[in-house]
């Protein structure tokens, strides 16, 4: 299990990194959203804005009315963010889930493809 500092060091350095990638902001024009994770073995919520084609910081707590919901563990939140975890295997076997509109889940697939993989 993840703590939640560890899980918002994991973030930081991978919101840095994704905010300086220009595929990714590319990729983020015209899409901002409010997204919401929820961590299955903690129980603790975050919040993230995807705002002007750049990711906000990470929020304790589910703050707005989220357009897309990502439920996972702690741990696999903080595997993704360091790049040890593909998260579209997570999704793909459904420990990973996602639920909003199928133009947003559509949407994050083709980022996560960007920001986990790319940078």
């Amino acid at each position: 299990m993840a703590s939640t500092e560890e899980l918002l060091e994991a973030y930081t350095e991978w919101r840095a990194r994704s905010n300086a990638n220009p595929r990714l902001t590319k990729m983020l024009k015209g899409w901002d959203r409010v997204i919401h994770f929820t961590t299955t073995d903690t129980g603790q919520g975050y919040t993230m804005r995807v705002e002007g084609q750049q990711l906000s910081e990470l929020a304790v707590g589910h703050e707005g009315q989220p357009d897309v919901v990502v439920t996972g563990t702690s741990e696999d939140f903080c595997d993704m963010y360091w790049g040890d975890l593909n998260p579209s295997e997570k999704y793909m076997s459904g420990e990973i889930t996602l639920a909003g509109s199928q133009q947003d889940v559509m949407r994050i697939d083709a980022i996560s493809m960007v920001a986990f993989l790319d940078i």
